[in-house]
């Protein structure tokens, strides 16, 4: 019972980061992009409450799951073309990194705390290159506030991530220290192309897609992560 339940986990894990590209190559994303797109974070969110059924509760478990059901609504919010929407799509995501950011440094079997100094430094100097960046190419349009807050949301849950992962692997958990890790670094190059389209910079035809692949991934990834903990 107990390798059937990791095994469906493990599946359930795979075709939830595929189902982006499932739905993208079969066309139905393009003809129901609303549903699929929900579709796709419904995956996501049962990835996780799986992981949990598996590992039982833990304030990791409840704080990850949190951040994912965050992370959801931002997806169900960002889905409409309007600028209210994005208002309450953003904030759901910028909640949702803040948790994810508080749950690596604080709760689980590899906490981050005692490196939150050099986590500090680097988040800052990433946040400001990243908003130099975006100030100097980008046409913001209105929405600079927007950016000041939830690029610092965004990279501090990445550096975050990233300093778990490596404590994880550390320790020994590769399987966890390989989740957070990617899972973090997806997210921020999922951003970045999202920033780079909305910014007026031409992107390649690839990375319309790629936006969408590396983002479910990496919610699928702090999913499973649950599962490894």
């Amino acid at each position: 019972m107990l390798k059937d339940m990791k095994t469906l986990i493990l599946v359930f894990a795979v075709l939830s980061a595929l189902m982006p590209v499932i739905t993208q190559r079969t066309g139905l994303s393009e003809r129901y992009g609303f549903k699929m797109k929900m579709l796709c974070a419904l995956m996501y969110l049962i990835t996780g409450a799986l992981s949990a059924f598996f590992a039982g509760a833990s304030v990791y478990t409840l704080m990850i799951l949190g951040a994912l059901v965050s992370g959801a609504l931002g997806d169900f919010f960002l889905s409409y073309r309007n600028e209210k929407y994005f208002f309450f799509g953003v904030v759901f995501f910028a909640l949702g990194h803040i948790v994810y950011s508080l749950t690596f440094l604080f709760a689980g079997n590899y906490k981050a705390l005692p490196y939150i100094g050099a986590l500090a430094v680097s988040a800052v100097v990433i946040t400001a290159a990243v908003i130099a960046f975006a100030g100097a190419k980008l046409v913001l349009k209105g929405r600079k506030n927007l950016l000041l807050i939830y690029v610092p949301v965004l990279v501090s849950s990445f550096v975050c991530a990233v300093a778990g992962g490596v404590i994880a692997v550390e320790c020994g958990n590769m399987s966890y220290g390989l989740c957070v890790i990617s899972g973090g670094t997806l997210f921020l190059v999922s951003d970045i192309m999202i920033g780079i389209g909305k910014g007026g910079i031409k992107r390649p035809a690839f990375m319309h897609n790629a936006v969408s692949y590396t983002y479910f991934t990496a919610q699928t990834l702090f999913a499973l992560s649950i599962y490894f903990q």
